[in-house]
């Protein structure tokens, strides 16, 4: 049998891929006064609704509704959450509601056609709106703090950040505390240094040496530039190492003509939450060793409830949002994309699709639905639409949970 064949959707099946939500949006004319919002012309789409974010000229970032005035989902006055000031002018809303007509789908989606169509306006990433800039010191929690277009929200897994939709997380470096070391000194003969005193060096932070070895001492196997490990650190004296973790062999001396250029520890960052459909999931994720650079993670996120670092990092970092977005089913092969598209625009979306992770989930494996990065940057107005071909293992009469939403979380 065809995993398509019209007989295959006779009856309903039990999928467990309903969730009770979906994605809902209007077009309005509007204006802002410090937390009033009041709408005088509702121009397209959905009804409003407590917890849709509002985007337009001279709206904050971030922005959503908190509570109904004298509206109720149409022309009236709402409450929202940033007090501010914006003139009527066009504004967009949009997030998720509960479902409606013709029926709520929790345990199921019942019988089905043969696409499933993904529709969401995410807002626009933000590097720090998961954790403000903090420098972590020694192994333990970061502190998150709901910033742009993340809620703080109390749910059965206790108060947990919430994400306007389910996305990979980003963890960015910053500058180091302290540029660059002074009036080094080769000690030894194994990579031991010595220079100025320097607060807020760590073991494991990178230093990069730059420029043409002169003066005395040397460095066995350096290369302009070359990047090296600092390890038994003090505030006066470190050991230098490859990036390998391999020794280095020196002559003490005092050289000249280098630049000696601090950079990161990197350490693991795990992150601790919940996925679209309430599965508990881990990630780790490993901060880059350069500067004011971002690594993202792999796993789409709709609850965070904690992020653990395995060390100091010897400069500050953010934690925020990233473009990768988490595909509500699971999709093995971009084939069974039939169609994407995004900010209006009729031809295909250039963007980037990463297939479902089929393996055992862990905390490094990647996300077990699927992710997809739009061409277009996400701002709170450009919509995606994907359209995915559902394979006999996710509808139908022999359908599974694996089948329809990827292999359990970790």
């Amino acid at each position: 049998m065809p995993q398509f064949s019209d007989d295959l959707f006779l009856g309903p099946a039990q999928t467990y891929m309903g969730t009770g939500y979906r994605n809902a949006s209007a077009i309005f004319t509007g204006s802002i006064a410090t937390t009033t919002l009041t709408v005088t012309a509702m121009l397209s789409g959905d009804s409003l609704f407590v917890g849709q974010y509002i985007d337009g000229s001279g709206v904050t970032n971030g922005t959503y509704i908190t509570a109904f005035g004298t509206g109720t989902g149409g022309v009236g006055t709402y409450t929202v959450n940033t007090s501010q000031t914006a003139s009527s002018t066009t504004m967009y809303a949009n997030g998720n509601a509960l479902l409606g007509d013709p029926a709520p789908m929790d345990l199921g989606v019942g019988p089905l056609g043969r696409l499933f169509v993904w529709d969401t306006i995410p807002q626009a990433l933000v590097a720090n709106n998961i954790a403000a800039s903090q420098t972590p010191t020694v192994a333990g929690s970061i502190t998150l703090t709901a910033g742009t277009s993340v809620k703080s929200v109390s749910s059965n897994y206790g108060t947990v950040l919430q994400l306007d939709v389910p996305r990979a997380v980003s963890v960015t470096t910053s500058t180091a505390a302290a540029a660059t070391l002074s009036s080094v000194v080769i000690a030894g003969t194994g990579g031991q240094i010595t220079f100025t005193s320097q607060a807020g060096l760590v073991t494991g932070q990178r230093l990069t040496i730059s420029g043409t070895l002169g003066g005395t001492g040397s460095i066995t196997g350096y290369t302009n530039p070359t990047t090296y490990i600092l390890t038994a650190v003090t505030a006066t004296s470190a050991t230098l190492t490859t990036t390998a973790g391999a020794a280095v062999v020196t002559t003490a001396g005092t050289p000249t003509g280098l630049t000696y250029t601090l950079g990161v520890a990197p350490q693991a960052f795990t992150v601790s939450g919940y996925d679209y459909y309430g599965q508990a999931m881990t990630e780790t994720i490993t901060s880059s060793a350069a500067v004011s650079t971002a690594v993202n993670g792999k796993k789409a996120f709709y609850l965070i409830s904690s992020v653990s670092v395995a060390g100091a990092t010897g400069t500050a970092i953010t934690m925020g949002t990233t473009d990768i977005l988490g595909i509500p089913v699971r999709v093995t092969n971009a084939a069974y994309v039939a169609s994407v598209k995004t900010n209006s625009t009729l031809a295909q979306d250039t963007g980037t699709f990463v297939a479902a992770d089929t393996a055992t989930a862990t905390a490094t494996t990647g996300d077990v639905r699927g992710t997809y990065v739009p061409g277009t940057a996400s701002d709170g107005i450009n919509r995606t639409v994907m359209s995915v071909l559902l394979p006999a293992i996710a509808v139908g009469p022999n359908a599974t949970r694996q089948g329809a939403l990827g292999v359990t979380q970790a």
